[in-house]
């Protein structure tokens, strides 16, 4: 019945917030034992919903246990509220001048903020509650601890992915893996264009460019001379440097008729990509100290053959 669903919902949020029954009668205007009616079968007045709602942070629907409305709900809010800054100043993603750097930041941040509480929620909440902390308490603590410079990240791995979240500023990142149905490996590449990839990231002095390609703006070209010189290589290597970087899709050549002759110039590709591959590199070279671990997978991280079929 929809009354025994609500108390019930309403003992199991005020148990998750760490809040008394007192503190639910003072913080919407009833008495300790209107509330302890509700939690044993009874139903509040139409009235105080909304009241109920805001104490707990949660949508009218959560109350009676209206899941699919309630996260329909939920991932519309989570839309506005991230786009908040950037529909302030008019919106248009596809004219990024429109709209300043710091509307950008600032959804970026309640992104992460969305990101970290999805990490917290894959914990579960029974786990904080027999610690005596609630979920809310728990990110509170840790934004406290890391307002510095360490370098601290969460880890949680399960039979259906794994995650991997920064919980510090010093470097935010937020990663999210779920295991495809046939495993991991059975979408990876043949081994072999891996091992030429990284080749290539690890031969002399291209690493070194790849840098200095992504601190220059996509759209300008450049002649092999200009390289030699803004690398600081000779013209040979820095043919060879180039060449690499062609393979590997970072750089692009074109050739221009100037004057009865023919110029060649290239274009750089910088990818964001790159940038990603060297974060993950720095937590696999160098792993964070990881503040909160739950790590309860018991299956192998890549299946073989035979099973991803």
């Amino acid at each position: 019945m929809a009354s025994e669903q609500i108390g019930t919902n309403i003992s199991s949020l005020r148990k998750a917030k760490g809040a008394k029954q007192e503190d639910v009668a003072k913080a919407v205007g009833v008495s300790a034992q209107a509330v302890s009616k509700w939690e044993n079968g009874g139903t509040p007045d139409i009235e105080l919903l909304p009241l109920i709602a805001d104490y707990f942070g949660v949508s009218i629907d959560r109350l009676f246990n209206h899941t699919a409305q309630a996260n329909n709900n939920i991932i519309d809010e989570v839309i506005k509220y991230v786009a908040e800054p950037i529909d302030a100043h008019g919106g248009d993603f596809g004219d990024p001048d429109e709209t300043p750097d710091e509307a950008f930041a600032e959804s970026m941040e309640r992104a992460r903020e969305i990101c970290w509480a999805a990490n917290l929620g894959l914990c579960g909440t029974k786990t904080f509650e027999k610690m005596g902390f609630t979920v809310k308490q728990i990110m509170y603590d840790i934004q406290k601890k890391s307002s510095g410079d360490l370098f601290l990240h969460s880890q949680i791995t399960n039979n259906a992915g794994m995650t991997l979240t920064s919980i510090s500023r010093k470097l935010p990142y937020s990663l999210l893996f779920i295991e495809p149905e046939h495993g991991w490996a059975a979408e990876f590449m043949e081994l072999e264009k891996y091992r030429k990839a990284f080749a290539i990231l690890a031969e002399p002095d291209v690493l070194e460019c790849m840098h200095l390609i992504h601190t220059k703006e996509a759209e300008k070209k450049f002649t092999l001379g200009h390289f030699a010189k803004m690398s600081g290589l000779e013209t040979n290597r820095a043919e060879e440097v180039l060449e690499s970087l062609i393979e590997a899709g970072y750089v692009e050549a074109s050739v221009l008729d100037l004057d009865d002759t023919q110029q060649k110039f290239f274009g750089i590709k910088p990818s964001h990509i790159y940038i990603m591959i060297l974060v993950l590199m720095r937590i696999y070279i160098e792993p964070p100290v990881a503040m909160m671990q739950f790590n309860i997978r018991k299956k192998p991280y890549l299946r073989s053959k035979e099973e991803s079929q």
